[in-house]
């Protein structure tokens, strides 16, 4: 290895040269040496020399920079790791405004502008106390001098440029901060700034408006201008909203406010009047556009505020107005739009660049203005909630704001007003949707679909939102007019398809609150049966409204009875034979079905009939899509069928599952996509149950591909994965394949991963044991045990419980299939690979921590876990006691203990928490396995006979039935019981879970006869029952033993 290369001024300037050349290996070497050298002194101060080196070539003061900017993220904290030290950060700050005020490269000063912004988040007030006058004299210095040269003094204008520039970034960080400090640090100074920025802002305005109304205009005199006032007035919009508590209260603000109410209508109207080039027309609509975000800011933030600055009444009514003018515009169009439908000539209008450009920006403004009376309509019936206490002025202020707003703005004529703008203006097609749907319908489907969560950038989307705020919070006001837009439909044009399709758009919206009042079944017969056999040219818009409106309409309010015929609908619209079927109808009615099957009235009896058509067109539509997002969605409408038909879906099955594998395969690496087909093949398996193996050959290659290390795929299909495979081995009844059982080392490694999949790793192992015991004892115990031990002690009490009944199923398993030679196998197996080492562990800590008392008391361990452990250790003892006892012995000589010695505090402990199980089929099961230990005849447990009694007591008492017989947890099989039937299949792993029951002896034994058999045993083979009443009995005390002969057990 060489020597460290030195750092010095010329070293790093070759490494800076290195790092921006073409060869990957030098870029390489470069950035190594460079990270190097940021855990030396000084490193970041010579970057910043060679930042401000201007004669250097501008791509090594680029990395320059951008290094720099990355280490003070990374090391400016005093707490970071090599941090940078207290000098160096001085001389780095006292260079940061100088260096790029006159800075030529716009790039380069911007990135200078960021770190000035972070800096200033960590250093404000205490460290640099001065740097926001600092800046605020150059901008006022560099203002004045603008202003006196009118705009010609370059020099001045570069410096306001940049310092405005820094500005903003440090605006944006302290605005973007969370802490009471930061925000207190910005609303401190915010006053002082905002009057500075004012008298910035209205300088430079009336400079440009100076120059653009000249005849000749300076146009790049004009737009470095309007480029300053622009900057102004971002920072100004940041500091309104983040700078203030409540901006009514600040005069500045108010000052402020007015004039930009003022300005966004001189320039609004100046865009179309002034005759300029078309950057200025495009500066002048950044202009407008940036005051709309003033406005929207602060009826985001301060929604009582808005309403309370001067003018914002007339404010809304000025953008109202822009919305309607936009939107007669916008009907006008679609006169031509539908005259294309119908065949005629639409007059060849079309509309050059310009009017283009403008139409979009008035477009946009509008949106603005539809945003605004969202914002409003929240403000009153939706406010933001805060957890800050408000003051008495502040519920005052927010109480006349929402009377403000709803009085004087939302009248009821208004908001009627409003409503019939929208449908009839907003909600009509445009030409660029026809022929979007014309030219790619999938995509044009799919973003339709999506659209709704662009309501923010998109003028239709937001005109629906606006339209549900509306119709939501003013259904009595808008009932009778919406009815009235209904009763239209009988006056409207057969050939007006686009108001047609306005009027069924509204009416679908409103179905929330038009129910009470549409007979929507009597509208479904008699009207939109007729429409959609219409076969006139554009007609197909009409067609997939329908299939909309009736997928909204169907979760509010559509008869059982009438189901069929949405069917029918469904299925007429889904024909690909008719021609105004086209795709995007046919794909806008495969949703909807989705709609109208998954929902609380759906009644599969009369979807029946229909299935088999619907299935094929389905798949029909599948393998006529092209694009991945298109199929997903109709993958997702097969697989809520799917679940809907359960176990009759077996009809089907070959035809959905013969279309996977191609699917499969065109996909390559889109792995959403292939998330999907998993997840249709799981809910097949899961209906199809034990009819399900056939198709074992094709599911377990998936399985083993999504879930195999180093697949590549596996971090991203895993989870479907096992989702599927779980429902495989549930549904698949014994004996399992070769195939099925090979898959199951896989499990052992997702167990290894200990990721959020555990549980369902684990249950699936637990299914695999049901299904397989003797293959999982022969093949994989060492595995399986080795895994389980290695989770012990690291995992949530419920998931560990998982692990404990896997466990106790191998062991009766073991007992049944094997006797006693296979339960030694398992019992050594439990034993080396340190299972019940942990086990045992776990329950002495248990045992030691009950044993401190006072302020050093020990936590024991989770009681749910100590009571999983002790059933693990019953269903030892009940499979047969001399195995426990061969256990207890291997243990207690790992940790140096005799038998007795670890039996005497392990029983200690047993009966110590035998009160805090809480489950019976648990409690009876330790009190079996403490009762069958009386077969060692051991003193250990002979001297517990009390604690014995007080369970048995105890146990037999809580299970006995009302007539006081009976064993509760004793399933008695009887006619009534067989008659029970299901309608469908049981899944085999259902039927497994059934038999592992009814041969549980917790389930089959009762309790008295139990303990009366060993007590018995045990008076037996202890001398009789005097010699045992003299020996053992005459320890347990009168009143447990008085407690106990009620049972008449003995």
């Amino acid at each position: 290895m060489g020597d460290p290369v030195p750092l010095n001024h010329q070293f790093l300037l070759e490494a800076l040269h290195a790092a921006s050349s073409q060869s990957q290996d030098l870029v390489q070497q470069a950035s190594a040496q460079l990270k190097e050298w940021e855990k030396q002194t000084g490193y970041w101060t010579l970057l910043q020399d060679a930042f401000l080196e201007r004669s250097l070539p501008v791509e090594l003061r680029w990395i320059a920079i951008i290094t720099l900017k990355q280490g003070v993220d990374k090391y400016w904290r005093k707490a970071s790791p090599n941090a940078m030290m207290k000098a160096e950060k001085q001389n780095i700050r006292a260079r940061l405004l100088s260096s790029s005020i006159d800075e030529p490269h716009p790039q380069l000063a911007v990135q200078n502008a960021v770190i000035v912004g972070k800096v200033v988040r960590l250093e404000y007030p205490l460290d640099w106390p001065k740097v926001f006058t600092d800046i605020t004299a150059i901008i006022r210095q560099a203002s004045d001098a603008t202003a006196t040269s009118a705009g010609t003094d370059e020099q001045a204008t570069l410096r306001l440029t940049r310092s405005l520039s820094i500005l903003l970034h440090v605006v944006k960080e302290l605005a973007t901060g969370r802490l009471t400090r930061t925000k207190g640090n910005l609303q401190s100074i915010t006053p002082e700034i905002l009057k500075v920025l004012g008298d910035v802002y209205v300088r430079h305005v009336q400079l440009w408006q100076g120059l653009v109304s000249q005849q000749q205009v300076q146009t790049e005199l004009a737009q470095q201008m309007m480029a300053i006032s622009l900057l102004a007035l971002r920072i100004m919009r940041r500091l309104i909203v983040a700078g203030y508590e409540s901006p009514n209260r600040a005069p500045e603000v108010n000052q402020a406010w007015t004039l930009l109410g003022d300005h966004v209508w001189g320039f609004f109207n100046a865009e179309n009047d002034v005759v300029a080039t078309p950057e200025i027309n495009q500066l002048l609509r950044k202009h407008v556009i940036n005051i709309g975000k003033v406005f929207l800011d602060v009826i985001q933030n301060h929604q009582a505020a808005f309403a309370l600055l001067p003018g914002t009444l007339d404010l809304m009514g000025r953008y109202w107005e822009v919305v309607v003018v936009h939107g007669e515009v916008l009907a006008e169009q679609s006169k031509n739009t539908v005259m294309g439908i119908n065949g005629a000539s639409n007059g060849g209008i079309v509309e050059d660049e310009t009017k283009q450009e403008r139409s979009k920006f008035r477009e946009k403004v509008a949106l603005q203005g539809m945003l605004l009376f969202r914002g409003a309509i929240k403000m009153i019936y939706n406010p933001t909630a805060t957890f800050k206490y408000r003051h008495k002025v502040e519920k005052e202020e927010i109480k006349t704001a929402t009377t403000l707003f709803r009085e004087q703005l939302f009248t009821p004529q208004t908001v009627t007003h409003c409503m019939e703008v929208l449908v009839t203006k907003y909600f009509i097609l445009r030409q660029s949707d026809l022929e979007g749907w014309s030219e790619d319908p999938e995509g044009w489907n799919e973003s339709w679909e999506n659209a709704v969560e662009s309501y923010e950038f998109m003028i239709r989307p937001c005109a629906e939102k606006l339209f549900n705020d509306l119709v939501v919070n003013y259904k009595e006001v808008l009932a009778q007019p919406l009815m009235g837009v209904f009763n239209s439909i009988q006056t409207i044009a057969k050939d007006d398809i686009l108001v047609k399709d306005a009027v069924y758009t509204s009416i679908g919206l409103a179905a929330s609150t038009l129910h009470q009042h549409l007979n929507f079944d009597q509208f479904l017969q008699e009207t939109l049966i007729n429409e959609i056999q219409v076969a006139q040219p554009g007609y197909n818009i009409i067609r997939r409204r329908v299939a909309i409106m009736i997928g909204q309409w169907v979760s509010v309010k559509i008869s059982v009875e009438s189901r069929p015929t949405l069917y029918k609908i469904m299925q007429h619209l889904l024909n690909r034979e008719d021609a105004l079927n086209d795709l995007v109808v046919r794909l806008t009615a495969a949703h909807n079905m989705k709609r109208c099957i998954d929902e609380w009235d759906f009644r599969l009896e009369s979807f029946l009939p229909f299935v088999d058509d619907i299935f094929n067109k389905l798949m029909a539509l599948i393998e006529e899509a092209e694009q991945t997002e298109t199929r997903m969605g109709l993958l997702d409408v097969i697989g809520v069928i799917v679940d809907r038909l359960e176990h009759r879906v077996s009809t089907y099955a070959e035809r959905i599952v013969r279309i996977l594998p191609p699917l499969w395969e065109q996909t390559g690496d889109e792995h959403l996509f292939k998330q999907a087909i998993l997840s249709i093949l799981t809910k097949l398996v899961s209906a199809m149950k034990g009819n399900s193996v056939q198709y074992h050959n094709m599911v377990i290659p998936l399985i083993r591909f999504s879930v195999e290390p180093g697949s590549g795929m596996q971090v991203y299909l895993l989870e479907d994965a096992l989702e599927l495979w779980e429902a495989t081995v549930r549904a698949t009844p014994a004996p399992a394949s070769p195939e099925l059982l090979e898959l199951f080392p896989y499990l052992i490694s997702c167990m290894e991963l200990a990721s959020s999949t555990l549980r369902r790793v684990l249950e699936i192992v637990d299914s695999y044991v049901l299904l397989a015991p003797r293959e999982i004892i022969e093949s994989y115990r060492v595995q399986l045990f080795s895994s389980f031990a290695m989770l012990l002690g690291t995992l949530k009490p419920e998931t560990t419980g998982i692990i404990t009944k896997i466990v106790e199923v191998l062991i009766r398993a073991a007992k049944q299939m094997g006797g006693d030679a296979a339960l030694n196998v398992v019992g050594m197996e439990l034993v080396s690979s340190e299972f019940l080492i942990k086990i045992f562990a776990t329950l002495r800590e248990s045992y030691e921590a009950n044993l401190t008392t006072g302020p050093h008391r020990k936590h024991p361990p989770h009681a749910v876990m100590v009571t999983d452990y002790f059933s693990l250790l019953a269903r030892i003892v009940l499979a047969n006691t001399a195995w426990f006892t061969e256990v207890v012995r291997m243990v207690a000589e790992r940790t140096g203990q005799t038998a007795e010695e670890f039996m005497t505090w392990l029983l200690e402990e047993w009966f110590g928490h035998f009160l805090n199980m809480g489950h019976p089929s648990q409690r009876k099961l330790n009190c079996f396995a403490l009762t069958m230990l009386l077969e060692t005849n051991q003193k250990w447990i002979l001297e517990r006979l009390q604690d014995l009694m007080i369970v048995w007591t105890d146990v037999v008492n809580e299970l006995r039935d009302e007539d006081g017989q009976n064993d509760s947890l004793v399933y008695w099989k009887s006619n009534a019981d067989e008659e029970e039937t299901y309608t469908g299949p049981e899944t085999p792993e259902r039927t497994r879970r059934i038999q592992l029951t009814e041969t549980d002896p917790v389930h089959t034994v009762d309790a008295s006869q139990l303990i009366k058999h060993q007590l018995e045993k045990a008076q037996n083979e202890n001398g009789g029952g005097r010699v045992f009443a003299e020996n053992w009995l005459v320890n347990v005390d009168h009143d447990v033993l008085a407690e106990f002969a009620k049972l008449k057990l003995a």
